[in-house]
Parts: C-alpha cells; sequence; structure tokens
C-alpha cells in the first residue's frame, strides 16, 4: 500500500445523466455498474479522502455520437471547491459546431487547465480541419490537451483513429503545448513510449493499466528502456477503479518475478513524484 499520499492524475466527475445511454449500459456489461460507477461531486470528495489522493485531476468529456456529456460547468463548479488541491480538464466534441468556441468560454469562465479529446470516441481524425481548430484555440489560451489515445469498449468506438502515433504530427506543430495520452495508449504501449521519446511535450497516464499486469509491466519496461518514466503519471480513472486499490496494484508490478523486473523505485517516483507543474509550465 501507498506509505502517504499520492496524487491521482485521471479521475472523473459527473451525474448519471450525463453519461448517456451506451456509456451506461456498457458499464453494466462490463463491471456491473451503470456508467462504471457513482462519480458526482459528492462521491468523489469522499472516495478521494477515503483513498488518501491529496491532490487530483478531474476531467470531463463530451461524446455526442453516444450521447455523453459532462458540462464543462460542472466540471468548472467541482474545480472551484478544490483549487487547493485540484486541476481540472474540459472536454469539447471538434465534431460539433462551436467546439472552439465553447473552450474557449470556458476557460475563461472556470480557469481550466486542459481539454479532454477523445478521437476514437468522438469520432474524428487527429488531422482534421475541426480537430486543429480546437488544437489552435488550446495553444492560444496556454492549456494541455489530454487524448484519449488508446483502444475503446463502445461498439460505436473507432479504433482505427486510436494510434498514438497519429499524434505525432500534433505534437510537432504544437511544441509549446503540452500532451497527456490517457492509459498509456494502452494497448499500443510501444507507440506511446516512441512518441514520447521522439516529442518532449508529450506524457502519458498509467490509468486502467494497474488492473491489466501484463499491459502495464510491458509498459514500464518499454519506458524504461525509453528513458520516459520522468513523463509518466498515476491515474485510477475513478470511479471505474477505487484510486487506493488501484495503487496498492500499480506498486505490485514491481514485485512480479520477472528476469527484467521493474524497480520499486521506479513506480514510487511516478506514484509519489509528479507535482502538476509539470503539464502546467510552459
Amino acid at each position: 500500500m501507498p506509505d502517504r499520499p499520492f496524487t491521482d492524475w485521471h479521475t472523473h466527475v459527473y451525474r448519471p445523466e450525463h453519461l448517456g445511454p451506451v456509456w451506461t449500459d456498457r458499464g453494466t456489461e462490463l463491471v456491473g455498474r451503470p456508467g462504471f460507477g457513482r462519480a458526482d461531486l459528492q462521491e468523489h470528495t469522499r472516495a478521494m479522502a477515503a483513498a488518501g489522493v491529496d491532490r487530483f485531476l478531474i476531467v470531463g468529456l463530451r461524446v455526442a455520437r453516444i450521447g455523453m456529456d459532462v458540462p464543462n460547468d460542472y466540471v468548472g463548479e467541482y474545480l472551484d471547491a478544490h483549487r487547493d488541491r485540484a486541476i481540472a480538464v474540459g472536454s469539447v466534441d471538434p465534431t460539433r459546431p462551436g467546439a472552439a468556441g465553447e473552450l474557449r468560454r470556458a476557460v475563461r469562465r472556470h480557469g481550466l487547465h486542459g481539454v479532454k479529446l477523445s478521437p476514437p470516441y468522438q469520432g474524428f481524425h487527429p488531422h482534421s480541419a475541426e480537430a486543429y481548430e480546437v488544437y489552435r484555440t488550446a495553444a492560444d489560451l496556454g492549456i494541455f490537451m489530454m487524448f484519449h489515445q488508446a483502444s475503446v469498449f463502445a461498439p460505436q468506438g473507432m479504433n482505427e483513429y486510436a494510434s498514438p502515433t497519429l499524434l505525432d504530427r500534433v505534437a510537432r506543430e504544437f511544441r509549446d503545448t503540452k500532451i497527456l495520452l490517457a492509459h498509456f495508449g494502452k494497448p499500443w504501449m510501444n507507440e506511446a513510449v516512441e512518441l514520447m521519446m521522439k516529442n518532449g511535450n508529450v506524457f502519458a497516464d498509467v490509468s486502467t493499466l494497474p488492473v491489466k499486469t501484463w499491459q502495464l509491466y510491458n509498459g514500464l519496461r518499454l519506458a524504461i528502456e525509453g528513458h520516459v518514466t520522468d513523463r509518466l503519471v498515476f491515474g485510477s480513472d475513478f470511479p471505474s477503479f477505487d484510486p487506493r486499490e488501484a495503487a496498492d496494484q500499480f506498486l505490485a508490478v514491481s514485485d512480479l518475478e520477472m528476469p527484467l523486473p521493474i524497480p520499486r523505485a521506479v513506480v514510487e517516483d511516478i506514484l509519489h513524484n509528479r507535482p502538476f507543474e509539470l503539464l502546467l509550465d510552459s
């Protein structure tokens, strides 16, 4: 178990009505909980305290094609109450008209720190014109971009847009904007590490991977060999996973008896030594 408080770089807040039928039904099918669990503002506060999380990143997501809409004002309301220990990532859907304008409004009103985009869920190619309009807006606002550039569970998802390699062009053309890959690009951790090695403005969180021991082990070995572990951050993906349990599982990867082990110092460093300034500083 973690021996001191830690930072959770990937937590969600939402009400049931924000999720839409696909997310709600798929969560029940996969884990037995509609929408993967309760994540309203009160439950989030309770869960973070119970798990020993001292700082957290809260994530919103808007996916028009599956009826999911976590309002940026809902995310901003929670940020306003926890600015001493939280940063927040709102979301816009580039396939919807006015996405760039909504991002500008939300950041200016609530002081959001980043924007969450998901090409395979939202159904856009990362090089599309509508996506680039959002990227330019994020760069102008000085916020980071968080991408779900990883596999998706929804049948409507488009894994052809999910490869981390598709963000190489984005990272090259927006060198002064930091990019955070959610879920370490799973199952394409090799591509994610190659992207990070090439582009110093790309980071990744390990959310969802603590329960996928083989993927986590291989991803961390690739990151060690690629010398990019200093740009990995811990995340639980709450409420899909309890932060304390995810942290325990993450630390346990160093206990695997493998010819090439994961040093305990590496996982402890990722869990405890990743200040928010890592992504907030220009």
